[in-house]
């Protein structure tokens, strides 16, 4: 949807609001969550008032989803987040999420995404699998992929697809598998490890293609121009990757952070494994770093994001190709619909200021910013960048594992806008 002068002012309160709340609320560490709500709700005492976690017991967060998003249309289906002890301290809190939806875009998702951290912390496990009947657009590679897109397509009829005609509809299947351990080094908060990455894309309807010059409709998508030249099949691809990996990590809670870092950088090397996929080599980083901001009440802080995907050779597959929305909790991008800039180098950063909102911790507000640079082969990485901000809002779901419910707003650079409901936060 578009972002109109009423909405802008809208915004701009909320924002205000948010700011002026998160001054307000100094004085009180976080003490009630939902479950503390619905227990007065029902007069039932709940014994256990303690924040102390219980090592070997499930926290369950549960949330049916009916919502709408520009990516997927109106949705139904539904969240569990769950955190876990597997062992006593320093043993860190482990989580995990799995989530199922149906769209109205004739979408299927199902993903299970898990962070363990195993006894000691001397083992930690991170996996994403997925299984997606979907349907997205694509927009080309870059940033500023409507010059791309003038150089690379031709059509004579630019009007079939509306007002975005950049949009390239597209319908395909996904299976993945990333599954990754890594192993304490010694005493340190330093791990080394492999991990297995399969994406496999097939059933891929390129729906805006046209092949056929004689056609009225004559047009060559990005994705077709792509496959041709780096010789993948259109219709079906995949990659096959062993991924070396060297992190560290001293956050207190993967869910929801207060304090501590986060930083891995891996080299994935894709193997040729039949008709359908080539070699290459990609690096990769993730870092992330969070900032207290006040003594007495640990849920104000800075938290920085930055994650970047770099192709040292080889060729990947179209869709397999870094994109914003893309990573393992689709949490990237906010403010542009999910695929929006894709790139063969890709690099994302984001700032956000977490604040509470209500004395007693069971709202709070996020207001961020992030900017994304992507490369084609016309532009170099940092040509240019695209620019979106907005603003949330929390409830604690679960006050021991700070697991919270957020809801957020999110606007883009080409005036876009977006509401994102989801459990645990963006990062």
């Amino acid at each position: 949807m578009q972002l109109n002068r009423p909405q802008s002012t809208f915004f701009i309160v909320l924002v205000l609001i948010f700011m002026l709340a998160g001054k307000v609320s100094v004085a009180q560490i976080a003490s009630k969550d939902f479950k503390d709500v619905t227990n007065k709700w029902k007069d039932i005492i709940d014994t256990l008032t303690k924040n102390e976690l219980v090592v070997g017991k499930n926290y369950l967060s549960i949330l049916p989803i009916v919502g709408y998003a520009p990516a997927n249309g109106f949705l139904i289906g539904g969240a569990i987040s769950f955190s876990r002890l597997f062992g006593q301290p320093p043993t860190n809190l482990s989580s995990g999420m799995l989530n199922f939806q149906v769209t109205t875009k004739e979408q299927f998702i199902l993903n299970a995404r898990s962070k363990v951290y195993l006894t000691g912390n001397k083992w930690f496990l991170q996996g994403d699998w997925r299984l997606l009947l979907f349907t997205q657009p694509t927009y080309g590679l870059g940033i500023n992929n409507s010059e791309f897109n003038k150089t690379h397509i031709y059509t004579n009829n630019m009007d079939q697809v509306g007002d975005d005609t950049l949009a390239e509809p597209m319908k395909f299947k996904l299976v993945r598998f990333y599954e990754e351990g890594v192993r304490r080094i010694g005493d340190s908060h330093i791990y080394a490890g492999l991990g297995i990455v399969i994406d496999q894309h097939f059933s891929v309807q390129d729906e805006r293609l046209d092949t056929v010059k004689a056609s009225p409709g004559y047009f060559i998508t990005n994705h077709f121009a792509y496959s041709f030249k780096n010789k993948f099949n259109p219709e079906q691809y995949g990659t096959n990757g062993i991924k070396v990996t060297l992190l560290t990590d001293t956050r207190d809670n993967i869910s929801n952070c207060y304090k501590g870092y986060f930083a891995s950088i891996s080299l994935l090397n894709n193997i040729k494994i039949g008709n359908n996929s080539q070699q290459s080599t990609q690096l990769l980083y993730d870092a992330r770093y969070f900032l207290g901001l006040s003594k007495k009440n640990p849920r104000h802080l800075l938290a920085f994001w930055s994650w970047g995907s770099i192709l040292l050779n080889g060729n990947v597959p179209y869709l397999a190709l870094p994109s914003i929305g893309w990573d393992t909790y689709n949490r990237s991008g906010r403010g542009f619909i999910q695929g929006r800039f894709r790139g063969l180098n890709m690099i994302y950063n984001e700032a956000e200021y977490r604040f509470p909102i209500s004395k007693n911790g069971l709202f709070g507000g996020v207001l961020y910013v992030n900017a994304t640079t992507a490369s084609n082969y016309y532009n170099n990485l940092f040509d240019n960048t695209a620019i979106g901000r907005g603003a949330g809002i929390r409830m604690q779901m679960d006050k021991r594992a700070r697991t919270n419910l957020t809801v957020d707003i999110g606007l883009g650079a080409d005036r876009a806008t977006a509401i994102y409901f989801n459990l645990q936060e963006a990062f």
